[in-house]
């Protein structure tokens, strides 16, 4: 797969874990975007995920929410979960299935999930989601069909996580990226402890790039 450039976009991903976010100086790090954790499984809901939107807004962010998959469950039912919680809320990146857990399914049997996943949220929103995973886990629980969604792939520099690699590797379903997390213990502006950090290949923005939606601060009901 392609190597790192200088030219692509900053993003970084959080949830709860990260405490609560200054989201002004974030912005003023360079970061251009940010995933947020909304949702796991069929119950989860991150408590921070509202206020992490409004704060991400209305620093001028690109923003976009992740789900947390659990592969025993029935991916229909954590689209609409997802899609419950989402609520009227307006993004500015692609839904993002997160799927780093096989819970002891088959190769077949994760990649079925993936697909279904995948497709029904694109059905039901018409946005092409893009897939999180690890790039250890690709090869043993993915097959080419879920080569037709953008890879968000993640790889750390093992003894040096903060370094990162020149690129992920390659594999034999994506030739390209569409994003990078290269490290688990970023440092940003505005952000207590460690955070992930990645690049968003800048053709792959490009391709996505609607600008930023305004929001006002009106938490929908099923976050409340």
């Amino acid at each position: 797969m392609q190597n790192r450039n200088n030219q692509n976009i900053k993003v970084i991903d959080v949830s709860h874990h990260n405490g609560t976010i200054d989201w002004a100086k974030v912005a003023s790090d360079g970061v251009k975007g940010a995933y947020i954790k909304l949702t796991e499984g069929t119950t989860f809901l991150d408590k921070k995920s509202y206020d992490n939107y409004i704060g991400a807004k209305n620093a001028g962010l690109r923003v976009g929410f992740y789900h947390f998959a659990h592969v025993d469950n029935d991916p229909i039912a954590e689209v609409n979960f997802f899609l419950n919680k989402l609520g009227s809320m307006k993004v500015d990146l692609p839904h993002c299935l997160d799927l780093e857990e096989n819970k002891g399914k088959t190769k077949a049997q994760v990649t079925a999930f993936a697909v279904r996943w995948m497709e029904y949220i694109e059905r039901k929103t018409s946005i092409t989601p893009i897939l999180y995973t690890g790039y250890s886990f690709i090869k043993s629980n993915f097959t080419s069909a879920v080569a037709k969604y953008p890879l968000w792939v993640a790889r750390y520099s093992g003894s040096n996580r903060s370094k990162g690699f020149a690129n992920p590797g390659n594999t034999a379903i994506w030739n390209r990226w569409a994003m990078f997390q290269y490290t688990d213990q970023g440092k940003v502006k505005g952000i207590n402890g460690n955070v992930d950090i990645n690049e968003m290949d800048l053709d792959f923005f490009n391709s996505i790039n609607t600008g930023i939606t305004v929001v006002e601060n009106n938490k929908p009901s099923a976050q409340l």
